[in-house]
Formats: C-alpha cells, sequence, structure tokens
C-alpha cells in the first residue's frame, strides 16, 4: 500500500461536514515509507488523530463519488502513484492510485492547526516529550481504513509516527 499527500483548504461551508472518528484499530500499512517520506519532507504542518470505520466508509464512499463526479480532476505521477486532485466539499483533495496497474490505493488529507485533535497530540506527546510535531496526514486506504501519520523534529532528528485510533503511537520511518 502506498500513500499521498493532500492539501485541504477550509472553507466556510456547512454542507458534508465529516468528523474523523475511528473505532477499531486499522490495519497495517505496507509499501508507504518511500512515498510517506517524500510526502512528508515536502509538506510541513500539524497533524490529526482518530477516525472511525463507519465515518471512514462514509468518507471514503463520498470521495469516491466526488471524484467520479468531478469535470476537474488533475491527474500527475510521482514515483509509484498517480494523484488526481480535485474539490470536494470546498477543499482540494487527491486520491492515490498506483502507476503500474491504475488500482485504487486511498485518498489521503493534509490537516492543520483545529484539524488535529488533542489526543492525538497527547498521544505523541507522551512517547516524544522534547519533540516537536511539524506536519501531519490522514489517509484513507481503499479497506476504509484511516490512520494518521506526523512528522516529529528534535534538533536534527526527523521521524515519521503512526498513529492509531488506540492512541498507539510507533515509528513508521527514520527521515533523513
Amino acid at each position: 500500500m502506498q500513500i499521498c499527500i493532500v492539501k485541504v483548504h477550509e472553507q466556510n461551508n456547512d454542507q458534508n461536514n465529516y468528523s474523523l472518528h475511528t473505532e477499531n484499530p486499522p490495519k497495517k500499512i505496507s509499501k508507504m515509507k518511500k512515498l510517506i517520506l517524500a510526502a512528508l519532507l515536502v509538506a510541513f504542518s500539524i497533524f490529526a488523530f482518530a477516525g472511525g470505520s463507519d465515518a471512514d466508509k462514509k468518507l471514503l464512499s463520498d470521495l469516491q463519488a466526488a471524484m467520479k463526479a468531478s469535470t476537474s480532476v488533475k491527474w500527475s505521477t510521482v514515483d509509484e502513484y498517480s494523484k488526481g486532485t480535485f474539490s470536494f466539499n470546498g477543499k482540494t483533495v487527491s486520491a492515490c492510485l498506483d502507476a503500474e496497474t491504475s488500482a485504487f490505493i486511498g485518498f489521503s488529507i493534509h490537516l492543520t492547526g483545529a484539524d488535529f485533535p488533542q489526543d492525538a497530540v497527547n498521544a505523541v506527546q507522551k512517547k516524544y516529550p522534547d519533540w516537536k510535531i511539524t506536519d501531519a496526514i490522514y489517509f484513507v486506504d481503499d479497506s476504509a481504513n484511516g490512520n494518521y501519520f506526523a512528522q516529529v523534529e528534535k534538533g536534527n532528528n526527523k521521524l515519521a509516527l503512526k498513529i492509531t485510533a488506540s492512541g498507539k503511537v510507533s515509528i513508521f520511518s527514520r527521515m533523513p
């Protein structure tokens, strides 16, 4: 499985607002290391926590329908995936597809400020108290499993962390 970054642009629009909550721990994500390393080096901001299987299924379904209905999907290819960017509920969203097979991988949403739940911040700060959160994304895969990933820094050391719905924080990768 691979991952890509989506920039989310907030607008004052009360239609289809989503709250991401996870009740079940998501499945382990594989084959994303190269993409998250590249993506996290490019984008820097704050990341979120929680997401739920029911909410993620609804979000995944709505994003897939919006992408199909959009007349202005802009496609690009990066490394091992293709990225289709489109507008959804006043936000810019990207879908990620395998570059070779065109198989759907998932959607990625770049989160900022208030989008980053305090529970996630607390979980990261508890395990990495002297580290600064510099970037974060929410990724929902083709099976509607949502996970959060955050980049943290301490001096010259950088890590990409995976944060589960249950609050488990683990190292996803070490960054250069």
